[in-house]
């Protein structure tokens, strides 16, 4: 079990979202006009709860949308967004040759993508949910037990299965590795000893990676 506060949060609403088109890592797709105010609004949260320049590690997945959530994040802290630990190991889930296609497009192809639970179904030539929880463990692995206050900038999906790891979630009967129910764009779920609440915002119905 992790000491510390880790605040888990989504990047804001980007321009493929909006359009339902399925995101790649590695190129940057930028934040709406409401991603940006997602942004600003879970800065302003964390700003409540936490005062201004907190001591707080600043972790990030490396990715556009993610690093500029952060940014903006930062901003309403008062925290050093060039300090911050940027990782793959935070990315989202790998969709292979879908990436960059609309759900509609796929969907004509393969069938639904959003499935039980409001999961993504994984690409063929893709990451699955054992797969991304193996790089989240890496990841947790790496920054050790340090305790303090970690705010961490990611993605839905991979979000998910991170809050599932360290909030003590079962096994996801089907795809096999700990899975937290899905939170709207602009949440923030706080995990602390082995316990997750939902610190900003709400659950929602719909998943868009």
């Amino acid at each position: 079990m992790k000491q510390g506060r880790f605040y888990i949060m989504r990047h804001g609403e980007t321009v493929f979202n909006a359009t339902r088109r399925l995101q790649a890592n590695n190129i940057h797709t930028p934040l709406t006009r409401q991603g940006f105010d997602q942004a600003v609004a879970m800065g302003c949260a964390l700003r409540r709860e936490l005062g201004e320049r907190p001591q707080a590690t600043l972790h990030v997945s490396d990715t556009g949308r993610a690093l500029q959530t952060a940014a903006l994040i930062a901003e309403e802290l008062g925290l050093d967004w060039f300090a911050s630990r940027r990782t793959m190991d935070l990315k989202e889930i790998d969709m292979g040759s879908w990436c960059g296609r609309s759900y509609s497009d796929v969907e004509d192809e393969f069938g639904p993508i959003v499935i039980e639970d409001h999961l993504l179904r994984p690409a063929p030539d893709g990451e699955d949910y054992p797969m991304i929880a193996a790089r989240l463990n890496r990841w947790l692995d790496e920054i050790g037990d340090a305790g303090g206050d970690h705010i961490v900038v990611m993605h839905g999906i991979s979000s998910r299965v991170l809050r599932g790891i360290m909030g003590g979630y079962p096994v996801h009967p089907v795809h096999g590795a700990p899975i937290a129910p899905s939170l709207v764009q602009g949440s923030i779920a706080l995990v602390e000893g082995g316990k997750e609440r939902t610190l900003f915002g709400s659950e929602r119905g719909v998943e868009h990676a």
